[in-house]
């Protein structure tokens, strides 16, 4: 009798925990970031930045909650380490910071020249933060880049990250560079990792535009095209002055370069990670005029790979799709006389801008951002002498 009343009162005690309210976190009770800073600190080691979503904000249905408020609020702090910095803003914020929301983790180009492994690892083991969260390398500092992001056409600031940093799906100016990609990459015995490029807008009126700061000289052009430029750099004015185009390359830890939105557009056609982009063609036929075509990865690179006198040769066979959108110069390049020769200038327009853009990260870099390493990894028996191969 003991027992079955024993048995009973232990059960009744076990219902009551496993109904799971003991530990409970009231969603009015948490703070949500919806982005991380993190710069090289003053007087400490790290100058950490976190925006918060203001909910009265975005419950009144436009940025301004229908009563002047703002939809975020943004904090800065010195701290010797990530961790403690979450510790330190916990006791000055009203609510309890939540990190299951953060959409992108900002580093400035100071620090990434610097090198990011340690603050990647320590996110990693983060139970809080999300694989998905983008990794970004600011050109101006992580705070002025943070909080240049005001959301414009969204209310809801983590939706605005969100819908941002997936433009490399209809632009290829950007890249898939989410932590769960960037950490896998870097940790790879076969290629190293990518971050977006972002900034803030350097004009103020469109009186103020320049090309002084585009990448068309140094490809040897008279003007600049739609992908001859870099975050930060852009000929844009507006509300929001944040940009993002173009990566920054990594060798290891360490920030060892940065690509234009053109040269990022070669990466994702590589890498096969293009969806489709407007591109603009040199017209073959007529001088100063434009060819818009809507290019689209049709399958995957195929790439071979064999030792040539104790060094990797490698081919790829890339395979594209190109609607004609706009004909500038009004010749028929759909007539089956003319389409050839629009083919074969824009495949050698194409190749043209591969090869430069391979040579610059392999050779000026020293970069293998395509991961030509797991296919060459195959060529070796044994993990020693894919090692002693560096």
């Amino acid at each position: 009798m003991l027992r079955r009343v024993c048995l009973i009162l232990a059960l009744v005690i076990f219902c009551g925990i496993l109904a799971g309210c003991y530990d409970r976190r009231e969603v009015d009770d948490l703070a949500y970031a919806t982005a991380i800073g993190l710069d090289k600190g003053e007087n400490n080691f790290l100058k950490m930045t976190l925006q918060f979503v203001v909910p009265a904000a975005i419950g009144g249905g436009s940025e301004g909650g229908g009563g002047g408020e703002k939809a975020t609020s943004t904090t800065t702090m010195e701290t010797p380490t990530i961790y403690s910095g979450f510790n330190m803003i916990n006791t000055y914020i009203s609510k309890q910071m939540n990190l299951s929301h953060a959409k992108v983790l900002v580093f400035s180009e100071e620090l990434a020249r610097e090198g990011i492994h340690d603050y990647i690892h320590a996110v990693m083991r983060g139970r809080e933060f999300r694989p998905n969260m983008y990794v970004v390398v600011s050109k101006s500092s992580a705070e002025d880049y943070i909080r240049s992001a005001q959301p414009v056409l969204e209310v809801n600031p983590a939706k605005f990250y969100e819908m941002n940093y997936n433009a490399h799906e209809y632009t290829a100016f950007t890249a898939d560079t989410r932590l769960i990609t960037y950490y896998l990459d870097a940790e790879s015995s076969a290629g190293q990792a990518v971050a977006t490029l972002a900034g803030v807008s350097r004009y103020k009126s469109s009186e103020d535009f320049s090309t002084e700061y585009s990448t068309y000289k140094e490809k040897g052009r008279p003007y600049p095209f739609e992908g001859d430029y870099r975050a930060g750099n852009l000929p844009k004015a507006g509300e929001s002055e944040s940009e993002i185009m173009g990566l920054a390359v990594f060798d290891g830890e360490k920030m060892v370069g940065e690509l234009d939105g053109e040269e990022t557009t070669y990466y994702n056609i590589v890498r096969g990670e293009l969806n489709y982009a407007y591109t603009t063609f040199p017209d073959p036929k007529v001088k100063d005029k434009f060819v818009i075509l809507n290019v689209l990865q049709a399958r995957k690179p195929a790439y071979k790979v064999e030792m040539v006198n104790g060094k990797p040769k490698i081919d790829v066979k890339i395979r594209l799709e190109a609607d004609i959108l706009s004909i500038q110069s009004g010749i028929n390049y759909e007539d089956p006389k003319n389409i050839e020769i629009l083919q074969k200038s824009t495949e050698e327009f194409l190749k043209e801008g591969i090869l430069k853009f391979l040579r610059k990260t392999s050779e000026e870099f020293g970069s293998d951002i395509c991961m030509f390493g797991k296919t060459i990894k195959k060529t070796f028996i044994t993990w020693k002498e894919w090692e002693d191969f560096n």
